[in-house]
């Protein structure tokens, strides 16, 4: 069972010397191996080889041409525990870039209710390492996160937007209410390097501006989106949905994991692919060399044919992969009651604050309607799949008491305006809270209060106008 895959691109200056030895430093120094220090010291772009311990064995093919093409797949295969694994790892180099393919299988040899799913092979990591990634589309593959700022609102679009020409997915992180981040933007990119671009948000007035450019498809405020190449959609996680950034983490993990194992691979980033090259070549060097011995043509086309059977197998198990990955996600956007429902080109500036508003005016609207009505009905529903938010209630008493006693901007009062949100500045005679950096919504405070009325007016007017 295919349990982990990647391709992700290297830099064009790699050869298959330098794969190979990668290859071996990963195999012979991993704690898990099965072979010695110098076992696979034979190993060599240009010739097939084998070597096997006693639950451990490594199998290489591979191909140089004169005019720079290299094809090399490297097999590392272990038996632990009753079950076989195999990480099959493919280094291929053409005018079209320098790539790396990596597929992890395994097999158990006794019956078993549920395999265990493969974490990601330490081998991405050193090949990042070692080789260094390259150009995918309009970003670089990395192990470090990519700092959007100000001036990257057009990247951000191409990349929301599927344009920008990469075949990894992006994780996009969105800046929160506070400032900070769902989860640590350097750690997660080290742990989805090799299978997805982490991309970072510089601030909420960047989404708000970036909203514009993708209709809206951006997540924002602290959510975490993954935007598929050629824009083939989304799938959102918010942080307030997981109990811990631990848990989002892992859970943006399985789904990128997900559907890069639905993804067909590329032609050349196979096993298969290169064992035709390898044998296509053999052919050939037959034919130019005049050989008339029926039995090496026969062996060599079998070979070849075999090659051939295998990757159309693989083929198949990918499209139909493939086919059962597109119901799954027809039958969720079947049943989505966002499919009804435009999102409009507000966004939320306290978490699930639109939701409840537009619940709190359906729920105000289906009064007008009797109860046996077809309209009563639909609103109520739509009304009780949208309860309301207790943070515009808290948001409104916590505002009334910060402001109940106000006379001066003291740092107490400070601190609970810009933890709601607020922005706290000094213009000549008057304190400017600006709500979320949102113009639309500025309120004016004098230095000094004359009475607690003021304060309690000031908060009211407030909540009225946010909350």
């Amino acid at each position: 069972m295919l349990t982990f895959a990647t391709e992700f691109p290297v830099h064009q200056n790699t050869t298959s010397s330098d794969f190979l030895s990668t290859m071996r430093d990963w195999v012979e120094k991993s704690p898990f191996t099965g072979l010695s220090e110098g076992d696979l010291a034979d190993l060599s772009p240009n010739k097939e080889f084998f070597k096997k311990g006693r639950d451990h064995s490594v199998r290489s093919i591979g191909i140089v041409r004169p005019n720079g093409e290299e094809f090399v797949a490297f097999r590392n295969s272990t038996l632990d525990a009753g079950i076989s694994w195999e990480t099959a790892v493919v280094f291929s180099k053409s005018s079209a870039g320098s790539w790396i393919g990596i597929r992890t299988s395994n097999e158990s040899h006794q019956p078993v209710s549920k395999l265990p799913a493969a974490k990601k092979p330490y081998a991405v990591r050193l090949l990042l390492q070692r080789l260094g990634g390259a150009v995918d589309g309009a970003l670089v593959v990395s192990d470090s996160p990519v700092w959007l700022t100000n001036s990257d609102i057009d990247l951000a679009a191409r990349l929301l937007n599927g344009e920008a020409g990469c075949r990894l997915p992006v994780v996009y992180l969105s800046c929160g209410f506070d400032g900070k981040y769902a989860i640590d933007p350097n750690q997660f990119s080290k742990d989805l390097s090799g299978m997805a671009h982490v991309v970072v948000e510089p601030n909420r007035p960047f989404s708000r501006r970036l909203q514009i450019d993708v209709s809206s498809q951006n997540v924002y405020g602290g959510a975490v989106g993954i935007y598929w190449p050629q824009g083939t959609g989304r799938r959102k996680f918010f942080s307030e949905e997981l109990d811990s950034p631990e848990v989002l983490k892992w859970a943006i993990t399985d789904e990128v994991r997900g559907a890069l194992l639905n993804r067909r691979p590329l032609p050349q980033c196979t096993w298969e692919a290169v064992e035709s090259e390898v044998r296509r070549n053999e052919y050939e060097m037959l034919k130019s060399g005049g050989s008339k011995e029926l039995s090496e043509y026969v062996a060599t086309f079998d070979a070849d044919l075999s090659a051939r059977d295998r990757q159309i197998e693989v083929a198949e198990q990918e499209i139909a992969r493939l086919q059962r990955e597109i119901v799954r996600l027809q039958s969720q956007e079947a049943s989505s009651v966002g499919a009804i429902v435009q999102p409009g080109s507000e966004q939320n500036l306290y978490s699930g604050e639109i939701a409840s508003v537009l619940g709190d005016a359906l729920r105000d609207c289906a009064d007008r309607y009797p109860d046996d009505s077809r309209r009563g009905h639909i609103l109520r529903s739509f009304a009780n799949a949208n309860p309301s938010n207790d943070i515009a209630r808290n948001n409104r008493d916590r505002i009334k008491s910060l402001l109940r006693d106000y006379r001066s901007m003291d740092a107490p009062t400070r601190a609970g305006l810009e933890a709601l949100g607020f922005s706290v500045t000094e213009e000549g005679k008057h304190i400017k809270l600006v709500y979320q950096d949102d113009d639309r919504y500025t309120f004016i405070l004098p230095k000094s209060g004359s009475d607690r009325r003021g304060g309690l007016n000031s908060a009211s007017d407030i909540a009225k106008r946010i909350f």
